[in-house]
């Protein structure tokens, strides 16, 4: 069930007052994560399914997105005057005022949120998730990481993301406060787990290695249940460290396609094992394909990808199983191992490589901080592997470091010393970034 307050109330009359309807879709582009959270939640008091944008996509991107989704009004409170033909422009910005439960409204089986998804397997897709699969992830979720009532969940993730808008719909169900960031500050998020009483905390890894940095070792307040590590590769040298300063530490995997978190490890040891990511949930069932990829089914996985007519099947088999581009293994009791991105993999001498692996051991040498593998086209090597790098230490020195700690077959050839690496605006690493900026050295 969904409260919603007066705040929230004005944004439902402004859905209204434009004429939309229950199961009518909308857009929503804003930078801002309370304007974006506000028209999910009065969306739900509507029945209107939103489609919120990132506003940092590529126009291109973003056109292709809109003109195949069926979308007549795009929510905004940026000036955008260069949409695709036929589109109208609604201007919305934050309200403020008192909050007071005023009504509510169930989630239900018709489309309640489309989410764009990354385009790391070529161009992005419209993700369709009906109420009936929202609702079945969040008691998926809880089932493992336990929100309740007045439990505070803080969120500093986009919420045009998957990860962002699972927080808000979760603490909505349970209960529970969502304390919204607008954008990831590790100062910011140290400040409030200690200001407030924040039982769950959502990161992916590079916003985790921030903020062990800022609490220099000091432990969580204990008020802290569930650290949910997500978003990319968690190297065991991170999750050691956080573990050692007593982080409760949940490691989990998940995407747009299955409405954020389906398998989850919240074992004490968690992270500790190199991609492991522990059993799937409650209602979700998983496989490895014949070409190596994950594939997951169950009632939380979405209805199909986006298109005019909203039918729903689109990028599923007939028989329910989405197919990832991820590549995994599962050990006899179940639990996944995920080896790295399909479209990642490397063949350097004649050996398959995936740059998760050598990351995962590289990120070990003393004064790296963050390192990218990629490779450069070569007539003897086939991929000649490049590792770039960010960090104190010389080349000279990790190479060296490289020869003595790595096999012959995953030693880069190659060292790039740069300031900082390509990462997306939920610092994952942006492989396509990467092997862009190669191109260019």
């Amino acid at each position: 069930m969904s409260q919603i307050t007066s705040n929230n109330l004005q944004h439902v009359q402004l859905l209204a007052n434009q004429g939309v309807q229950v199961g009518d879709l909308i857009a929503v582009i804003s930078p801002s994560s309370l304007t974006v959270s506000r028209l999910l939640y009065a969306s739900l008091y509507l029945g209107v399914a939103v489609f919120p944008l990132d506003p940092n996509m590529s126009k291109e991107r973003r056109d292709r997105l809109l003109t195949h989704s069926g979308v007549g009004l795009v929510f905004t409170d940026l000036e955008l005057d260069d949409l695709p033909f036929g589109l109208k422009t609604v201007l919305v910005s934050s309200v403020a005022g008192p909050d007071s439960v005023v009504e509510s409204a169930p989630f239900n089986a018709r489309t309640q949120l489309v989410i764009a998804t990354s385009g790391s397997e070529g161009e992005p897709k419209g993700v369709m998730l009906s109420g009936d699969n929202i609702a079945a992830s969040i008691a998926a979720s809880r089932s493992r990481l336990g929100l309740k009532p007045n439990d505070i969940w803080l969120n500093s993730l986009p919420m045009f993301h998957i990860g962002g808008a699972m927080i808000l719909y979760r603490c909505l169900e349970a209960g529970a406060a969502m304390l919204l960031h607008q954008g990831f500050s590790a100062k910011k998020v140290w400040a409030d787990l200690k200001r407030y009483r924040v039982s769950h905390l959502s990161l992916v890894p590079a916003m985790l290695l921030k903020l062990l940095d800022v609490a220099n070792g000091a432990p969580p307040p204990e008020s802290l249940r569930v650290a949910l590590i997500g978003g990319g590769h968690l190297s065991s040298e991170l999750a050691a460290r956080a573990h050692a300063a007593g982080w409760p530490l949940c490691v989990s995997y998940g995407m747009s396609e299955t409405c954020s978190q389906c398998v989850t490890d919240y074992d004490e040891h968690a992270g500790l094992i190199p991609g492991y990511v522990g059993l799937p949930l409650e209602g979700f069932e998983l496989d490895i394909s014949d070409n190596g990829r994950i594939k997951v089914r169950g009632h939380a996985v979405m209805g199909g990808y986006l298109n005019p007519e909203q039918s729903s099947g689109v990028g599923l088999t007939r028989d329910g199983w989405f197919e990832t581009g991820d590549l995994g293994e599962l050990d006899q009791a179940g639990g996944l191992r995920v080896l790295g991105r399909a479209d990642d993999v490397l063949v350097s001498g004649g050996n398959t490589i995936h740059p998760v692996e050598i990351e995962s051991l590289m990120i070990s040498c003393p004064g790296v901080v963050d390192v990218a593998i990629s490779s450069r086209t070569d007539m003897a090597w086939g991929d000649m592997l490049v590792a770039l790098y960010v960090g104190a230490t010389s080349k000279d020195e990790i190479e060296s470091w490289c020869r003595a700690n790595l096999s012959s077959k995953l030693r880069p050839r190659e060292f790039i010393q740069l300031a900082e690496l390509p990462r997306n605006s939920m610092g994952k690493l942006d492989r396509k970034g990467v092997s862009l900026l190669l191109d260019q050295l």
